[in-house]
């Protein structure tokens, strides 16, 4: 008998015959694919790779537009034991090359509008394949359906890189195996009663974290993903329209896309009937508005709370909310931990706190990622031996997040971030990344970036600067050049000299006493 427990892509073939005419993607157009179809898909796009010379351990990279072609392309990697990793479209060139540079791609799969954005990468023609060509479909008509998967892939095989946001301003590439993933799919099989009826949202981009849920927990159970282009959270009413239409039972989102939908009046009670749960993370929900969303539709749907880091493959622990939850202006509680993870709550001396103290969460278990692409001294940083099992080998990721932890109803609940990095629209941000591009504007003498958490909501991020200019909206558009949207600063404060601490440093606490 196979074994497909840690083989994903073997595990994925056990799925397509068994739901070989389900239907697995079904777009905002009414256009899909089942099973059958996007197997026979993925396996031509493989043996299209394998003549590219892209062997077990190659890193691809895919601007993925969630056609079927990124879909697909994101299983032929699987199926070959080749490392993908999504790279966002609208990245500015400098962080993209950065990324690039990490990661160092042997292949890359784009669409005809990315070309120059990737030569100006210095990225070589020869290394680039526009899936949306008539000569790549053409070609493709003569690639085998059916390859063989290869039996070395393993649950130690790296299965995507995922990138965060990196306090040296350089991004992170998150190494996440085969079977910390499949792990992550029988929790949420059993924790969020997932089966082949069900028809889950895609409404986050394929470069975020929050996607490994849509795709995965989706596809690897026999459902339907829904894709939904990235455009279409911008336009709350279109987004409901098509929702009401394509008859999601599960939503995955960022509070921030749900806030965004209930203060546009687009969300009606008599919307969104076919769901069964609305699950959201990445983020503090803002009580006000989560009292509106279950007053709508709570009713008659879940609603459920989610925490988990990038490095414990999107999602650890989930919490049910209750009507007693709304009463109170505070954060939901994290809920429980999941079954297949362990975890510790130390202080800065790496000693377990007391009960209900406030300490570091640090997490283990068969989750936790391999480390950071390329970058052993960040691994060794926050993948450290746990300090109650010095005996052998039990490595814990130290998530910098803040936490109490109460024994009796076993709840852990957020206090904050240990460092200077935070969460704003469901991305990891490290501030330090945000200062990085400021000092590469050449009329910048310095910088610092501070953030005033007000109450619940995303806060403000600050940018202290001195400067030869005080011209807002110009260095705005000056840091879209290396940063994305959504990290860039709420509000620009011009100082003549910045305070120093007595080591010469820039004094952050001094500007956060004084401006937040």
């Amino acid at each position: 008998m196979i074994n497909y427990q840690f083989n994903l892509a073997l595990n994925f073939k056990h799925i397509c015959s068994k739901f070989n005419h389900n239907t697995a993607i079904e777009f905002n157009d009414g256009s899909f694919l089942n099973y059958e179809e996007l197997d026979r898909l993925s396996d031509k796009i493989s043996s299209y790779l394998i003549t590219k010379k892209i062997v077990q351990g190659n890193v691809v990279a895919i601007l993925n537009d969630k056609s079927c072609w990124g879909y697909a392309a994101m299983l032929a990697c699987l199926k070959l034991g080749v490392i993908y990793t999504n790279l966002d479209i609208n990245s500015p060139v400098a962080r993209l090359k950065k990324i690039i540079q990490i990661s160092q791609p042997s292949h890359f799969l784009i669409n005809s509008s990315n070309i120059n954005k990737l030569t100006t990468c210095g990225i070589l023609e020869q290394q680039l394949t526009d899936y949306t060509s008539d000569e790549f479909h053409n070609n493709l008509n003569g690639f085998q359906s059916d390859i063989e998967i290869s039996r070395e892939i393993h649950g130690d095989s790296p299965a995507y890189l995922m990138f965060t946001s990196g306090s040296t301003g350089f991004p992170k590439g998150v190494i996440i195996t085969h079977s910390n993933i499949q792990n992550f799919i029988q929790w949420s099989r059993v924790t969020f009663n997932v089966n082949y009826n069900d028809r889950i949202t895609n409404l986050n981009p394929l470069h975020f974290d929050n996607s490994v849920f849509d795709f995965y927990v989706s596809l690897f159970n026999g459902a339907t993903l829904l894709s939904i282009p990235d455009s279409l959270p911008a336009i709350p009413l279109r987004l409901i329209e098509t929702l009401n239409r394509l008859k999601p039972s599960i939503w995955f989102s960022v509070p921030s896309l749900l806030v965004f939908v209930l203060k546009s009046r687009a969300l009606k009670a008599s919307d969104l009937l076919s769901l069964n749960s609305i699950i959201f993370g990445g983020e503090g929900f803002p009580k006000n508005q989560l009292r509106i969303l279950a007053d709508l539709i709570g009713s008659r749907t879940q609603l459920i709370n989610v925490y988990g880091p990038t490095e414990g493959t999107c999602i650890c622990s989930s919490y049910l909310v209750k009507p007693q939850d709304l009463i109170d202006d505070g954060l939901l509680p994290l809920g429980e931990i999941a079954d297949n993870f362990s975890f510790c709550v130390l202080d800065k001396k790496n000693n377990p706190v007391c009960e209900d103290a406030i300490g570091e969460l640090c997490l283990s278990g068969p989750n936790i990622a391999k480390g950071y692409y390329n970058n052993l001294q960040k691994t060794e940083e926050l993948f450290i031996q746990n300090p109650k099992n010095n005996a052998y080998s039990d490595i814990i990721y130290k998530t910098g997040d803040l936490v109490t932890f109460n024994r009796k109803n076993k709840l852990l609940k957020f206090c904050g971030r240990r460092d200077n990095q935070i969460k704003r629209m469901g991305y990891r941000i490290e501030l330090e990344e945000i200062e990085n591009a400021l000092s590469d504007l050449d009329y910048i003498s310095e910088s610092a970036v501070i953030y005033n958490k007000t109450d619940n909501d995303n806060g403000v991020i600050i940018a202290c600067i001195s400067a030869n200019i005080n011209q807002e909206d110009n260095i705005i558009e000056d840091l879209r050049e290396f940063i994305p949207s959504y990290m860039l600063p709420n509000k620009l404060l011009f100082l003549e000299e910045l305070p120093k601490n007595q080591n010469g440093k820039i004094d952050r606490m001094a500007l956060k006493r004084e401006y937040c």
